[in-house]
Order: C-alpha cells, then structure tokens, then sequence
C-alpha cells in the first residue's frame, strides 16, 4: 500500500490517527506507543501475510540480541554476540535479495544451468536490517537503556519509514518516545506535517508520474532490442533522473510529514541534490540518511585503521590517501551499491560513485585548484546522470548502448550498436524536453521542502547561509489555502500505478 493511493490516504491514515488518538487519551502516550507500532505492523502486512512474518522474525530477534549487547555493556564475549547479530542480519538480507544473483554468478563462471529460487523479497528489507544493524551497534557501545519491546517495535517498524527509510539511528526516536508526556494533537505540528505530506504528494504524482513514461519507454525499448540516438537518449537519461528525484524526494517529504502528524520528528533525507557543485556535496544532499548510515558503519572504521596503518608504518602522502580515504570511499561505495540491488549493474553504479570520490578527495588533498561553481555543478552531474542509468538499466548491455550514444562514442565499443537493427525508440521528444526543461527549473530555482519550512528544523540541520532570505511557512489563511491546493491536486492526480520506485530497493 502506497502512500500515493487511496487507500491509503483516506482510508487508512485517518483510521490510524483516530486509533492512536484514542489510544493516548485512554493511557497516554504509554498506551499509544504499542497501539502505533501495532498499527505499522498493519501497514506491513499489507504487503503479505508472509513478509510481515518475516519483519516481526527480525524484529524480536534483533530486540533480544539487542537486550543482550545493553546487559553485557561491553564486557567480555559482546563482540561475538554483536558479530553474530550483525552476521546474522546480513545473511537473512543476502538469501532474500542476493541469492538469486549469487545462482546468475556462479552459471556465468561455471557454465552451470542452476534455476533461480522462487524467494518472496520482502519490501524495504534492506531498510529494515540496516535501521536494525545500526542499533545493535550502538547497543554493543554500551549507552543505552533498554528500550522495551512496544518502543523497539515502533523504533524499527513505523510506517512511515519501514518500506523505503530514512534510516533512522535509535536515539532520533527513543529520544522521543521516552517520559513523553505532551498532547498528541498539537495544531500546529499537524498542519505542518500536512504542510510537507501534500509537497511530497505532489512530487510523486503529479512531477515523478507525469515525467516517468518518457524514461521507461526509452530504457524498456532499449532492453527489448531498439535503438536509440543522442537525443533520445539524453532525454530519457534526465528524465530519469528527475523522476526518480521527485520520487524519493516525494517519499521522504510524506514520511517526514506522516511523522510529524503521530508526533515524531524523522531526519531530513534530502536538500536539492541536484545543486550539488561536487561529488561530494551531492552524497551530503542526496538520500541523506544513507550516506550517514554508511559513512558511520563502513567508512569511518575503514578510514581509522587505515590511518592506524599509515601512522604505524610512515606511509608517504599518496599512499596514506589511499588507505585512510581513496580505497575506503570506493569500499564503501560499492558495499553501498550492492546494498541498493542484486544485480552487476548496481556493482558498477557503486563503483562509479566511489571512484568519483575517490578523484573528488584525492583533488581535494593534493591542492586541486578550485574549479568555478558552473563547472563543478557540470561535471558533478555528468556522473550522476551517467551513474542512473546504470541504475535504471535492465543490464550493462543497455546501459552501454545507452551511454554509448549519450557521449557520442558508440561507434568506437564493440557490441554497442548492431547495423542491422532498425527499429529506433519512438516518442514524444519535444513534450519530454519541455517535461525535463519545466521539472529542471523547479529543482534549481525552487526553494526546497525544508526551505519552505525551515522555521521547524534545528540550525543545525540545515546551511544557514544557503538558507538566508528563503520563504519561511508560518500558519496563515494563504498556506492552508495554498496547502489544500497542492493536496487536492495530488488526490486528484493519482493513478493506479503509483508505487515508489525505491520499494523495489
């Protein structure tokens, strides 16, 4: 079930609402905390009676294991116990996602015809894992208490991010769920959630599901045999890459919203990416949640033991680069990709990334000069085109071919284009380039969702500068109005094929 759906909207979330609502006036936030994390157990089951089961099997397991780690508070014998959850998490990841592919790579090198298992993947499983993943970390750090299973059940499954994040670290919501006393109908904290769900529907249905037909009809037909040239190729490239920018931008807007309506603050997950003027300060603005989940698990350790490395055998200064930030960002980055999907192209998508970083630090590091905002912005797009596609791709053959044409060396890859095809990807290219040249301008010269509503966000959280003379959403007759617009629109937009891009994921 799709926030973008009607079901959802006027059927569940306010049945939802009210059951909460009145579960708090009967006890108080201790009665309508379980009530809540029931409701998203709910919200899951939707997807399958099967998958829930599997959802509520990682959640007890990961609460005892967690409880263990809290108790040992890191006395002997709790680094095998983190071991064994954190492996243990990841192997049920790998057999529901990676099994499949791990059958495809071992017919590719041995020449062996093993068929694929027919395994249900449960959605927003690598979410689910990796919030968890990151609890037992922190609980094998010996800081915390124990939760109780109503709060761990809502702090992992809340529906708002159970499917497609953001990945939330357990003191963003134990921090709120604990001695909490105050109304669960708060006005202002309503309208404000409101406020952002209506944005964030917006940009689902009405800019990511306008714009997504000129993309799929270029990477289906591609997959299906045809061709394509420079310009069809371009304008599905970028029409994808505003798609599935207003997508997940869409979601996280409406799970930050959804949030804020039952009372808890979810992390901001974006901040206009696509004006990012490095490789760097794309992956600070995009799936936010994601690259601090990685950079805390995967690059941090990797970084501090290469310095160790460094600092204990006197490496020269690239050699310490490569070690304590060049290799540990590529690592990182394809553990990242990986992580996304089962399947070569999500490998190379994580490769091209980490090298990107990799060239973005080491110019950094040895006094690079300052290249001119333009120029940057350019260059820092032209991975992060090139990298979606590989993305979005059915496989490398299409994303080659793609590619190929796209940088105009198709003529020199073997392979890339076969003479003796002559059916080239047909569609409306002028409607598409005016999609991607309206969708553009939004996202550079648009003021984002928290930019909209910075009022609400810590200081900390945001730039202020980048912030400075931003329209500020204060409740008005003109925002409700303004507000019940964009909602009606949304309502009134949406399809039958809304799911988000990212529950694949």
């Amino acid at each position: 079930m799709a926030f973008s759906s009607y079901e959802f909207i006027l059927i569940f979330l306010p049945a939802a609402f009210l059951i909460t609502y009145l579960a708090h006036r009967i006890g108080g936030w201790d009665t309508a905390i379980p009530v809540l994390g029931v409701i998203s157990v709910l919200f899951y089951s939707f997807f399958g009676t099967v998958l829930v089961m599997v959802l509520i099997l990682s959640v007890l397991t990961n609460y005892m294991i967690g409880n263990m780690l809290i108790s040992m508070n890191g006395r002997k014998g709790s680094g095998y116990v983190l071991t064994f959850g954190v492996v243990g998490n990841l192997l049920a990841l790998g057999y529901f996602k990676y099994t499949n592919f791990a059958i495809d790579i071992v017919n590719q090198f041995t020449g062996g015809e093993f068929s694929h298992l027919n395994i249900l993947l449960p959605v927003g499983v690598s979410f689910f894992t990796f919030i968890q993943i990151g609890y037992l970390i922190e609980a094998y750090g010996g800081q915390l208490r124990k939760p109780g299973l109503s709060k761990y059940l809502l702090f992992a499954t809340f529906f708002p991010c159970v499917t497609a994040g953001p990945l939330v670290l357990q003191k963003e919501i134990f921090e709120q769920l604990n001695n909490r006393k105050d109304r669960f109908i708060e006005p202002q904290r309503i309208i404000v959630g409101l406020t952002i769900f209506a944005i964030g529907l917006f940009k689902k249905v009405v800019i990511a599901d306008s714009i997504a037909p000129y993309a799929n009809t270029v990477f289906d037909s591609v997959a299906d045999g045809q061709l394509v040239t420079l310009t069809a190729a371009w304008l599905g490239s970028l029409a994808y890459t505003i798609q599935l920018y207003f997508d997940f931008s869409g979601y996280s807007d409406m799970a930050i919203g959804i949030g804020l309506i039952f009372g808890l603050k979810l992390p901001l997950n974006f901040n206009s990416p696509l004006k990012a003027t490095s490789i760097s300060d794309f992956w600070r603005r995009w799936h936010m949640t994601m690259t601090r989940f990685f950079t805390n698990y995967v690059f941090s350790p990797l970084a501090m033991n290469g310095m160790r490395r460094a600092l204990g055998d006197n490496y020269g200064h690239f050699r310490k680069y490569a070690v304590t930030a060049g290799g540990p960002v590529i690592v990182t980055f394809l553990v990242a990709g990986i992580w996304h999907g089962a399947g070569w192209t999500f490998v190379v998508y994580g490769l091209i990334h980490g090298f990107a970083l990799a060239i973005d630090h080491a110019w950094r590091e040895f006094n690079g000069i300052k290249l001119p905002n333009f120029l940057g912005w350019t260059l820092t797009m032209s991975v992060v085109v090139s990298g979606l596609v590989v993305f979005r791709a059915a496989d490398l053959e299409v994303a080659t071919h793609i590619l190929a044409t796209m940088w105009g060396v198709a003529q020199f890859i073997p392979g890339t284009i076969d003479a003796s095809l002559a059916v080239y990807v047909e569609f409306d290219k002028r409607m598409a380039a005016t999609f991607i040249l309206l969708f553009g301008t939004i996202i550079l010269a648009a003021p984002n969702s928290q930019e909209l509503l910075r009022g609400i966000w810590k200081q900390d959280e945001l730039d202020k500068k980048e912030f400075a003379g931003m329209p500020i959403w204060k409740p008005s007759p003109m925002w409700s109005i303004a507000t019940a617009l964009v909602l009606l629109v949304g309502i009134t937009t949406m399809g039958d094929n809304s799911a988000f891009l990212y529950y694949q994921f």
